[in-house]
């Protein structure tokens, strides 16, 4: 994160508040069940789509479940776009780096 800080402050601080939390409170054992909500709620996608309502909230303009999912899908084709056209590594850079860290935390949970 702070490597990707250096690159891109506000970045890193999203990546940060969205992972940190998780990430210090999943343990192995005890009660999974709020951990694995915890866990589905801070997907980078689903996070992004939390993102996108939140910000027609701030415009006062609310979005309906079908434009929330449309801006959604625009915002991720939009980051696929300046991936290949302009080589913004912002896209290859969450696939690779917060994914599988995202994923590491599932196995950490369901450790036996």
């Amino acid at each position: 994160l702070t490597c990707l800080a250096l690159l891109n402050f506000s970045l890193g601080f999203l990546l940060g508040v969205t992972l940190v939390p998780p990430a210090a409170a999943v343990r192995p054992g005890g009660n999974r069940l709020p951990l694995a909500i915890l866990l589905v709620l801070t997907t980078p996608g689903v996070t992004l789509f939390l993102a996108v309502l939140v910000e027609r909230e701030l415009l006062e303009a609310p979005a309906g479940l079908g434009e929330a999912w449309q801006r959604f899908l625009g915002a991720l084709g939009q980051g696929l776009l300046q991936e290949h056209l302009h080589g913004a590594h912002l896209s290859p850079l969450l696939a690779l780096g917060a994914y599988p860290c995202w994923l590491l935390l599932w196995n950490v949970l369901f450790w036996k």
